[in-house]
C-alpha cells in the first residue's frame, strides 16, 4: 500500500510537469541561446550574441558560453572584418536557419572527413533514414491547455514533421567559425578523422554528435524520436544540447509562423535580421512574462493530498 501511495506521489508531480509540445518546436520557441565569449582588440565594435572582452593582442579568440565550462578558445585568427562576419554568420547557417523558420524539426549536419566513400555513405544513409522516419513517425497531440498557457503558438495542425540534412566540408574557410563550435560541442571531437552528423533543432542548438559508424539506425531514431517527442522538461539546461551562433531574429520568424497569412523570411533576407538581435554586454534584457504557474500549483496540491493519505496510512498501520 505504502509503495502504491508513492508511487502516486510520483505520478503526480511528473504530470504537473509534463509538456506535449514536441522538444523541437518548444526549443524554438522558448530556448533562447547562450552568449559566446569573444575576445577582441580595444576599440573594436561587435555584434552579434557575445559576451565581448577586450585584448591587446589584434585576434579574435572564441569560447563557449560558461554554462559549458570551457575557457578553451575554439576559434583564433588574426582580426579583420571579413573574420568577424566569419564569426557571426555563414552560408551553411543561413540555410539552417532558413529550414528551421520554415517550420523543419532538424537540420541534420553531415560533417565531412574528407574520405570520398565514408562521406557519400553517411549521406546517403542519413537521407535514407530520415526520409523514411519522416513518413513513418508521428507528432505527439497538443495539449489545448499547453496552447492556451502559451507554451506553443501555433495549433497541433500548423506542426510540421521533417527532417534534412546538409553536407559541409571540413575545410571550408568560409565555415571554420561554424566548424569550430560544432567540433567543440563535445569533448575529442576535433581529432576524429569520421563522418560526423550533428542534428541541429530550436535556435540553432546542436543535440550531440553522431560519428562513423555510430551513425546507425539505432542512434538516428533515438535522436529523432527526442526531437519530436514531447517536452518533459522545460528547463533547457537540464536536456541535451549545446547552442550555436545564429544570426537569426528568432522571436520574430516564431512570430511569423504563428500568423499564416505573413510570408517568412527570403534565405537572402535571414543576414538582414542580424541587426535585431544584437545584445551588448551590459544591456539590460527585456523582462520576459510571468509563465502561468496553474500546473504548479496543481501539481503540489496533488503532492501534498497523495502525502496526507501516505502519513494517515502511516499512523493507522501503527495502531
Amino acid at each position: 500500500m505504502l509503495r502504491r501511495l508513492v508511487l502516486i506521489l510520483l505520478l503526480c508531480a511528473s504530470t504537473a510537469f509534463a509538456c506535449s509540445v514536441p522538444v523541437f518546436r518548444y526549443a524554438l520557441e522558448h530556448w533562447a541561446a547562450d552568449p559566446y565569449r569573444v575576445s577582441v582588440p580595444h576599440g573594436v565594435k561587435l555584434e552579434g550574441n557575445f559576451k565581448v572582452t577586450f585584448g591587446a593582442a589584434q585576434r579574435i579568440e572564441l569560447r563557449q558560453p560558461l554554462t559549458m565550462r570551457n575557457d578553451e578558445v575554439i576559434w583564433s585568427v588574426d582580426y579583420t572584418e571579413a573574420n568577424a562576419k566569419l564569426l557571426v554568420d555563414s552560408p551553411a547557417r543561413q540555410q539552417i536557419a532558413e529550414r528551421l523558420a520554415n517550420g523543419e524539426s532538424a537540420v541534420w549536419v553531415l560533417l565531412e572527413c574528407g574520405d570520398k566513400t565514408k562521406d557519400t555513405a553517411a549521406a546517403q544513409f542519413l537521407d535514407e533514414r530520415l526520409e523514411y522516419l519522416s513518413s513513418v513517425m508521428e507528432l505527439p497531440k497538443l495539449d489545448q491547455q499547453d496552447v492556451k498557457n502559451g507554451l506553443v503558438s501555433i495549433p497541433g495542425d500548423g506542426l510540421r514533421l521533417a527532417f534534412s540534412t546538409l553536407r559541409l566540408k571540413r575545410d571550408d574557410a568560409a565555415e571554420s567559425a561554424f566548424i569550430a563550435m560544432l567540433l567543440a560541442s563535445e569533448p575529442d571531437l576535433r581529432g576524429l578523422r569520421e563522418p560526423i552528423a550533428f542534428p541541429i533543432f530550436g535556435q540553432g542548438r546542436v543535440l550531440y554528435a553522431l560519428v562513423g559508424k555510430g551513425i546507425k539506425v539505432e542512434t538516428v531514431d533515438r535522436a529523432a524520436q527526442f526531437l519530436i517527442g514531447s517536452c518533459s522538461c522545460q528547463v533547457k539546461e537540464q536536456n541535451p544540447g549545446v547552442d550555436l551562433v545564429m544570426a537569426v531574429d528568432w522571436k520574430q520568424l516564431v512570430k511569423a509562423q504563428a500568423q499564416p497569412g505573413q510570408q517568412l523570411p527570403e534565405l537572402s533576407q535571414i543576414a538582414d535580421l542580424l541587426s535585431l538581435t544584437v545584445k551588448i554586454e551590459g544591456q539590460p534584457s527585456t523582462p520576459k512574462p510571468e509563465p502561468d504557474r496553474s500546473r504548479l500549483y496543481w501539481g503540489v496540491g496533488l503532492g501534498v493530498f497523495a502525502l496526507i493519505l501516505v502519513l494517515g496510512w502511516l499512523k493507522g498501520s501503527s495502531r
